[in-house]
C-alpha cells in the first residue's frame, strides 16, 4: 500500500539503497545520502547538515517516523524515446537522420546498436501476411517492405481499428 504524502512532516522517498529525496508536502527540499561510515548528510540548493547517524537526521526533520514510513511511489518518471512524434519501446535506440542513405521520410527507423544495418519502425503498423492483416509495434523494416504495410499509428487503439477494417474489406 502507498503512503500518501503529509502537508507538513518530512518524508523520505527512496531513490538508491543510499540516498532519498527529502519530500515536504509535494515539494522536494533536498536528498539525503548515507556514506559508507554509516554517516548521514542532507543536501539542500542552498547548504548541506551532516549527521552522526539515523537518530540525528529523525531529530531534524522531527519525525519520528521518517524511516520506517516512507514514500513508496517511484521517484523516477520514465518518459520513453520518440521518433518524429512515434513511441519506440527500446531502451537506447539510435534513429536514424535524414543525413543517412537509408532515410525514409514515411516510416520513422531506427537501430538497437550504432553498428546495425537492421533498421526498426517506430510505432504501429499493420502488417499485410498472407492470411490477413497483422498488429506490430515497432517492426523491423524489412517484414514491413516484404509484405506491405499500413502506419506508422501512435496508438495500439487506432492501428487495430484500421487492422480490423482491412481484414474485414478483405473478406
Amino acid at each position: 500500500m502507498a503512503k500518501t504524502i503529509k502537508k507538513n512532516k518530512a518524508q523520505l522517498q527512496q531513490i538508491s539503497d543510499v540516498a532519498w529525496l527529502v519530500r515536504q508536502g509535494d515539494k522536494r527540499i533536498g536528498i539525503l545520502n548515507k556514506d559508507i561510515q554509516e554517516k548521514y548528510f542532507y543536501i539542500t540548493g542552498r547548504n548541506s547538515v551532516k549527521f552522526e547517524n539515523e537518530d540525528d537526521v529523525v531529530d531534524h526533520f522531527g519525525n519520528l517516523h521518517l524511516f520506517t514510513e516512507q514514500i513508496t511511489e517511484s521517484a523516477t518518471v520514465n518518459e520513453g524515446f520518440y521518433i518524429k512524434g512515434y513511441e519506440v519501446e527500446y531502451e537506447n535506440p539510435y534513429p536514424l537522420d535524414n543525413s543517412h542513405p537509408d532515410y525514409n521520410d514515411r516510416v520513422p527507423l531506427y537501430t538497437k546498436t550504432a553498428e546495425s544495418d537492421v533498421y526498426y519502425a517506430a510505432g504501429w503498423y499493420g502488417i499485410n501476411f498472407g492470411k490477413g492483416w497483422k498488429r506490430a509495434n515497432g517492426p523491423k523494416y524489412s517484414t514491413l517492405a516484404t509484405y506491405g504495410f499500413v502506419g506508422p499509428f501512435k496508438t495500439e487503439m487506432e492501428c487495430k481499428i484500421e487492422v480490423k477494417n482491412l481484414n474485414k474489406a478483405r473478406r
